[in-house]
């Protein structure tokens, strides 16, 4: 059987874009989250741990890896040796028709909702962009003079070090990002070694 030329190209063709395929296939946009992996909680010199040795252990925030790493498994609440209350409880993962990587989180006492995004900045800086849908008639829902039921976020997590990150959070509010947290700074966080 001769080869032709045309027919040469055609299975050479075939041979690379299946390795192209199987090549997109083995990659996992998570691992851009691996850094995060693990759980955090303010640095020794935070003010609340200055003003409250009890919270010395205190943590915040917790991501875990799900099966074969195609899930991130997202805990936030206050955990100490004394006391673990867990606040919200959610899934990250990766959507392959919006080619995102998406966050949903669900605050159990308030039947809150927390629904978003994750942006790679680069260097392992991430933006977590989301929408938090607040029950009707919920007592506490921030920024009152804006209406509706839900509220924009932004948070902004930017590694100082190899185990240290400074997280910013951003409400949208009336077309513009403003900065929250205590005395308008950034809240420091540190992960467990």
């Amino acid at each position: 059987m001769r080869c032709t030329p045309f027919l040469l190209a055609s299975v050479l063709c075939i041979i690379f874009h299946s390795e192209n395929v199987f090549s997109q296939k083995q990659e996992n946009p998570l691992e851009q989250l691996s850094y995060y992996i693990g759980t955090w909680g303010p640095p020794s010199d935070d003010p609340i741990i200055k003003r409250d040795a009890k919270y010395k252990d205190l943590k915040v925030i917790d991501f875990k890896w799900g099966h074969n790493k195609r899930v991130i498994w997202s805990k936030t609440g206050l955990f100490s040796d004394q006391k673990k209350e867990v606040y919200s409880e959610g899934m990250i993962t990766y959507n392959p028709n919006t080619q995102k990587i998406v966050w949903l989180e669900y605050q159990i006492d308030n039947e809150i909702l927390f629904e978003g995004e994750y942006i790679m900045l680069g260097e392992h800086k991430v933006q977590r962009v989301y929408t938090v849908f607040y029950a009707e008639n919920y007592p506490d829902i921030p920024n009152p003079q804006l209406k509706g039921w839900t509220r924009k976020y932004r948070e902004t997590f930017t590694p100082t070090s190899e185990h240290t990150i400074n997280w910013l959070t951003e409400t949208l509010i009336h077309g513009k990002w403003v900065r929250q947290g205590r005395n308008n700074e950034d809240f420091k966080a540190v992960r467990d070694q």
